[in-house]
């Protein structure tokens, strides 16, 4: 019967919960600085920021593919250095052959040997991995490495910090504004999810695009994939105290 946060009882709500309702009817914003500092602290250098963008075709059009199987199509890496160095790495392949060789070989070599690979919502970013390294043996050693330094920021975020205009989600698209008011995926371009690069992708790759449509589909695609990264990169400054830096 209630109608009004306010309303629901307490001992009906975990503690998360609990947060939310106390910060959004304050008004106010929580955030564990101590915490989150402590979560992240010695996880290392240099730091990745990783994201990948998956197609799902009922009818694959590419061997060894099952029906609505998720296949990594591109990805986004941000890299920090310990002197704050920033540096970014993508991959898109629209050629509509198989992305997944040079993709893996890509990623490969922009994670690095060393450091935190960070993910929002990272269980997505680890079955990618583990789905690319059951197709590519060749390339499973390195690829499996990667999966091991896989951290979560999500985590992170739900357990040290929460703003009220984040209206009971930790969806990346809701906590960036929060945390970034400069950012927000309302600027880009076109395409402005996951859904939206889904679409552009496969009209990208079809025989029957124009050269100039496939290219704006690549550019949005690329601008998309990228803040999901540095919208991570700013979300690891703000947890850790550090500067942000573009």
């Amino acid at each position: 019967g209630a109608n009004e946060l306010r309303d629901v009882p307490d001992d009906l709500l975990n503690d998360v919960q609990l947060r939310v309702k106390a910060h959004t009817l304050a008004g106010e914003a929580y955030f564990d600085e101590t915490g989150a500092k402590e979560d992240l602290a010695g996880s290392g250098w240099p730091a990745y920021f990783m994201d990948f963008e998956t197609i799902n075709l009922a009818v694959p059009i590419w061997r060894g593919i099952k029906p609505y199987q998720q296949v990594p199509c591109q990805f986004s890496v941000h890299c920090m250095t310990r002197k704050a160095r920033l540096s970014q790495e993508a991959f898109i392949d629209l050629s509509g052959q198989d992305p997944s060789r040079a993709l893996a070989e890509a990623l490969i070599a922009a994670c690095g040997e060393s450091g935190p690979v960070f993910a929002y919502s990272a269980s997505f970013e680890k079955s990618c991995l583990r789905g690319l390294a059951e197709r590519l043996p060749r390339l499973a050693a390195p690829l499996r490495a990667i999966g091991a330094r896989v951290m979560d920021l999500r985590v992170v975020a739900e357990q040290r910090y929460y703003h009220p205009r984040q209206q009971g989600s930790w969806s990346i698209k809701e906590l960036l504004p929060a945390i970034a008011p400069d950012l927000g995926y309302d600027q880009l371009d076109g395409v402005r999810d996951g859904g939206m690069a889904m679409d552009a992708y496969r009209e990208a790759i079809a025989p029957t695009t124009s050269a100039a449509n496939r290219a704006k589909m690549e550019r949005q695609l690329l601008e998309y994939c990228a803040l999901d990264t540095f919208a991570m990169v700013r979300m690891w400054q703000h947890f850790t105290g550090r500067s942000p830096s573009h």
